[in-house]
């Protein structure tokens, strides 16, 4: 089939370039797409923004005097897929803006590695390199259906290589930069490559780029209390000060307050290893100890969730927010993820009650690993909890009144959540169950510090750090609640370890310093700052301070 360029009319033309542009966008997604057949538990989703971005780049790089931009394009597209592909194949995660910077320095490394499973890189590879070489071919047999639009190349380079870098180099945290598992794998790469162009090169040639290694976490078989179903609820700024649980004036928590005496159950304070949320819910699930060490990231080593399903337990992520704040922290190791972006509605109107929902999809007579992710006392916390939950007055007279009680508010609307969620499993659980509440990050509400009166969390302070750990058994081995209350540092990280020993392993961090833990500032590499905290033999913080890159 061949067109004489000069016969067709412009309407014509411009007909077929949106023809091309849309069968274009099909051709790159679609791997992605197929790929989620062979993995269950990848998550991509369809995005109206990326599937603009892709048809916008495909209609100017055929806007071309040739098909060379265009197939330049195909070959960049490839490139962004395949990597990510071949990285979830091998490791169950995405690449991190970190990882680009170590292919040149460890690209023997990553060929052996993936040479040792090329079976398995396969199907993705002819996933992708079939659409592309469709529209290869499609392209140069419809060339005459384009419009030539002057600049039209130089446009595609700044929208492809220009903006991603310049946003980098001005942003003062990665998080923005890190994959999303619903997003295509196209946009993840381009975005990681983006942090790697605009901000690790500028600090190479500063001489400002330090890279520490770390040893790869040791994981051991152990005795676990399988089979058994483990919860965990991963709570939102949750300041144990404010829980009537641990001595709080007002009883925000009576539910939880009510079983204080209860053999199977145990409360303390510990300290978590972030101060925001983007941060903090990755560095839990993997057990991420040193605020550099992206490797025990994206490596997944000692990744809850992958160990919980290496001993066969179903994985479960219900959660009321963002499907974002699942990136790594999942592990690739999910079975059933369900996030905010799939009950908007509903979340709108009940907040953190939907979780009491989808709960109940979890077959509780197998072993199960699930974690409830919930919105709980984000702020604005007016917001964030039901009518029906306004205990205190919410009178904005006195605006820092307003705000404590607020928060209040949604406390006690948790502590109901909480409640149902252990009448649900008292109720349809036939296997031991232990139940864990925490939450990412503290919350600080008026506190003095420094002189100052501090709201809100992403300080490096101690007290942002500081929150619950709560453990309930039902039906439960008793040996466990005296493991957990005999952790060696009261620490998230001690607690991902004491998760991990549920299933059956033992995890040991070999870069450790005795006593010493960290919590992390707003970047997960640590670039923008993180708090070193050094406890005594009693497991009591003797000593902290910020370190700033």
């Amino acid at each position: 089939m061949s067109f004489a360029p000069d016969r067709l009319s412009l309407p014509v033309r411009l007909l077929g370039q949106l023809l091309l542009s849309a069968l274009t966008v099909v051709a790159v997604l679609l791997p992605d797409h197929l790929f989620g057949l062979l993995y269950p538990t990848w998550q991509v989703q369809p995005s109206p923004k990326i599937v603009a971005a892709v048809f916008l780049a495909a209609f100017l790089a055929l806007s071309a005097r040739t098909l060379r931009p265009y197939r330049v394009l195909l070959v960049f597209f490839a490139l962004l897929q395949l990597p990510q592909l071949y990285h979830f194949v091998y490791f169950g995660t995405f690449i991190s803006p970190q990882e680009v910077s170590l292919l040149g320095s460890e690209l023997e490394e990553v060929a052996l590695s993936l040479a040792g499973i090329w079976p398995a890189l396969i199907s993705p590879t002819l996933m992708v390199l079939g659409s592309y070489a469709l529209m290869w071919w499609l392209a140069g047999r419809l060339s005459s259906l384009r419009q030539r639009i002057p600049a039209s190349t130089l446009l595609l380079v700044l929208l492809l290589g220009g903006i991603l870098p310049v946003k980098a180099y001005h942003s003062t945290g990665s998080q923005a930069f890190y994959p999303n598992p619903r997003h295509y794998t196209v946009k993840n790469t381009l975005y990681a490559v983006g942090w790697f162009l605009g901000k690790e090169l500028p600090r190479r040639f500063a001489g400002e780029h330090q890279q520490r290694e770390f040893a790869p976490y040791r994981v051991a078989p152990a005795q676990s209390v399988l089979p058994a179903n483990v919860v965990l609820v991963m709570g939102e700024s949750l300041n144990p000060d404010h829980m009537g649980l641990f001595g709080y004036e007002r009883d925000t928590t009576p539910h939880f307050t009510a079983l204080k005496e209860e053999p199977g159950f145990y409360f303390t304070r510990i300290y978590s290893g972030g101060v925001s949320t983007k941060v903090a819910v990755p560095t839990f699930f993997n057990l991420k100890r040193e605020p550099e060490n992206v490797q025990a990231m994206y490596r997944g080593d000692a990744n809850l969730f992958k160990l919980a399903k290496s001993r066969g337990l179903r994985t479960w992520w219900l959660s009321t927010q963002n499907s974002n704040l699942a990136t790594y922290a999942d592990g690739g190791a999910v079975d059933h993820f369900e996030s905010r972006e799939d009950h908007l509605e509903e979340i709108e109107r009940r907040k953190d009650e939907v979780l009491l929902d989808l709960l109940e999809q979890v077959d509780f007579t197998r072993p199960n690993f699930v974690v409830l992710h919930e919105r709980g006392s984000h702020s604005p916390y007016e917001r964030y909890h039901t009518d029906d939950y306004r205990v205190y007055p919410e009178d904005r007279a006195d605006l820092d009144q307003f705000r404590i009680n607020s928060y209040d508010n949604s406390v006690r609307f948790s502590d109901e959540v909480h409640h149902r969620i252990l009448e649900l499993l008292r109720q349809r659980s036939t296997l031991p169950t232990y139940v864990i509440f925490t939450a990412d990050h503290g919350e600080l509400l008026g506190d003095e510090i420094d002189g100052q009166r501090l709201w809100g969390h992403s300080v490096l302070h101690p007290k942002t750090a500081t929150v619950p750990f709560i453990l309930y058994a039902i039906n439960g081995d008793p040996g466990v609640l005296e493991r957990a209350r005999t952790l060696p540092w009261p620490t998230h990280f001690e607690l991902g370890r004491f998760v991990a020993s549920l299933f059956g392993y033992r995890v040991e961090d070999p870069n450790a310093e005795e006593g010493v833990y960290y919590a992390n500032g707003k970047d997960i590499a640590g670039t923008s700052g993180y708090m070193r905290m050094q406890f005594d033999h009693r497991g009591r913080l003797a000593d902290w301070q910020v370190v700033l890159p």
